[in-house]
């Protein structure tokens, strides 16, 4: 999308463009080259590096020494949620927004997101991202693009962490996709407690929203982020939980004060179990050899049925695995993907879909979120000779659905 400042004699506020940056050096240049090429170039770009020890600190200053707009800060480590205030301390703009140092954004985002703050009057200004793993994906919120004013607004705040159907996210709890009044996110990210180390912007993205005058939910994208291994939330932890009740504890706080206190808290409570949910699949060291699924899917079909196809494996389909693991009938199963190698490299057992025996197939279970995804795998196979009557999907029941 490509926005002009053609008879827009407003667009002059300065934009803080704050960037966290530790040990980047491989993807740090990426980024800032990308936040020097906005389209919307009254910016500073303040890059804090957090007590790198390899060459990103060194970049970063070459960078200052050829763009007065940069505002370079070394300090010693001290994690992500101090980096990002002290970056604020020294922002001199009316607005702020965040590139984390592994990522980019496309020329037109800063441009887009201060013309919509300015034409809705926001506080917030949110957009989807692209996600780059192998191949990039488009992600954009379950919240409906539109004007919302949170503090008077049940439906923004009962779906602002989930959306319909309790899919997460209702409006993604990062920094780096969004636009914020200063004065608003100082306020919010001061009250964050410094020892917080998981959920950093979840802490204070979503108060700054809920208690935001007016929010601006656009369905623009414009911001890469990087999916990387070591970036992943995947690994043991042993203090997981403690971890995770400190961002409970903080966003209660907040949520407490707020008009419709009572709705947000709610909402929170399944957040929450849905970090128990991932602790107790292992994220705190603790491998019981399965997995809770978090998709359940209708069992009732697989009555009398002896030859199954599962088709897809993303998150469904590995969900849906789970459960027929745990039912002990995953051995009965064929898994099928198009996209078999990626799965397997992950060590899934997963083929390709010419393991698929048309004639003695009794039933193939779709996997998939969406109807439009099932309509196209549906194509797919009757392309192939499958008969429409053993193609089988129904709507994935999210396992928060079933908490009252």
């Amino acid at each position: 999308m490509q926005v002009n400042h053609e008879g827009d004699d407003n667009v002059n506020d300065l934009i803080s463009v704050i960037v966290p940056a530790y040990n980047m050096e491989n993807y740090i240049e990426q980024c800032l080259e990308s936040i020097i090429a906005q389209t919307y170039t009254n910016i500073e770009i303040i890059v804090v590096d957090d007590g790198s020890s390899d060459s990103t600190g060194k970049i970063c200053d070459m960078y200052a020494e050829k763009d007065a707009r940069f505002v370079i800060i070394h300090q010693e480590n001290q994690g992500l949620v101090k980096a990002r205030k002290k970056g604020l301390s020294v922002a001199n703009g009316k607005y702020v927004g965040f590139v984390d140092s592994d990522d980019w954004i496309d020329r037109e985002m800063y441009e887009f997101l201060y013309k919509n703050l300015l034409e809705t009057k926001a506080q917030v200004v949110t957009t989807g991202r692209f996600l780059e793993e192998d191949k990039t994906y488009i992600l954009e919120d379950y919240m409906p693009s539109g004007i919302y004013h949170p503090q008077e607004d049940d439906f923004f705040c009962s779906h602002m962490i989930f959306g319909e159907d309790k899919k997460i996210w209702g409006i993604t709890p990062n920094f780096w996709n969004k636009l914020f009044e200063k004065e608003l996110l100082m306020k919010y990210e001061e009250m964050v407690d410094d020892q917080i180390t998981y959920g950093e912007d979840d802490a204070c993205v979503y108060p700054c929203m809920a208690f935001a005058k007016t929010v601006s939910v656009t369905d623009g994208c414009f911001y890469h982020y990087r999916m990387r291994m070591s970036s992943m939330s995947n690994s043991e932890d042993e203090n997981y939980l403690t971890r995770v009740n400190l961002l409970y504890l903080c966003l209660k706080r907040s949520f407490e004060k707020h008009p419709l206190a009572e709705v947000l808290i709610k909402e929170l409570d399944l957040y929450m179990f849905e970090f128990v949910w991932r602790g107790m699949n292992g994220l705190w060291g603790i491998k019981p050899g399965i997995k809770i699924p978090h998709t359940l899917m209708d069992m009732s079909c697989l009555i009398g049925k002896r030859k199954i196809v599962l088709y897809g494996a993303a998150k469904a389909g590995q969900n849906y695995y789970q459960q027929l693991k745990l039912c002990g009938i995953h051995n009965k199963v064929i898994w099928v993907d198009r996209e078999y190698r990626k799965f397997q490299r992950a060590g899934l057992p997963v083929y390709g879909i010419d393991r698929i025996e048309k004639n003695s197939c009794d039933l193939i279970i779709v996997a998939a979120i969406k109807r439009e995804t099932y309509e196209s795998i549906k194509k797919d196979l009757l392309k192939i000779g499958m008969k429409p009557e053993k193609i089988c999907w129904n709507h994935p029941k999210d396992i928060l659905t079933c908490i009252d």
